[in-house]
């Protein structure tokens, strides 16, 4: 995975940069930071780090300041930043299969990332609605059911900002 440059954050505001749809998303996301969060903070709920400007799992600093992360509050709050709906036929026949291939996504983001959360699932006969704290994690998770289960995959954005994936088959 490539990383941007430390200086990047620093593009003045006149430059232009291409922003992918996730980019787009976070420019509107109501509980984007203002100002930049002093480091190093320690989310009071997940204990995750804030340092070298990012969020991750690097056990309690001494000592550092208590700032919730941005994953915690979209939880706290209930505001998704990514939607995944599942359904169709293959679906009701597979669940088992479908939901063990959602977990292996979401534990795998959880562990390299600490802010790309799942924050609900709600099931019932013809579809499942999993909630999540971003649009990568939502977007991870519409791929990965395309990739090894097939089917069709839709991914859009809300009114609000949020992203919306619909996986059927």
């Amino acid at each position: 995975m490539s990383r941007l440059p430390q200086h990047a954050s620093t593009i003045p505001s006149g430059a232009h940069r291409s922003r992918s749809a996730a980019a787009d998303q976070e420019r509107h996301d109501p509980l984007r930071e203002s100002g930049r969060l002093l480091e190093p903070a320690v989310c009071p709920d997940c204990r995750a780090v804030f340092a070298k400007g990012r969020w991750h799992w690097n056990g309690s600093i001494a000592g550092a300041p208590s700032h919730r992360c941005p994953a915690c509050r979209r939880i706290r709050e209930h505001l998704p930043g990514g939607v995944v709906r599942l359904r169709g036929e293959f679906l009701t026949t597979h669940r088992d299969e479908v939901m063990a291939c959602v977990r292996r996504v979401c534990d795998l983001a959880y562990i390299e990332h600490p802010l790309e959360r799942l924050m609900e699932i709600d099931e019932d006969d013809a579809q499942i609605c999993i909630t999540t704290t971003n649009a990568h994690l939502a977007r991870a998770i519409g791929r990965a059911l395309k990739e090894a289960r097939e089917g069709r995959l839709e991914i859009d954005t809300l009114p609000e900002g949020t992203l919306r994936v619909t996986w059927e088959r």
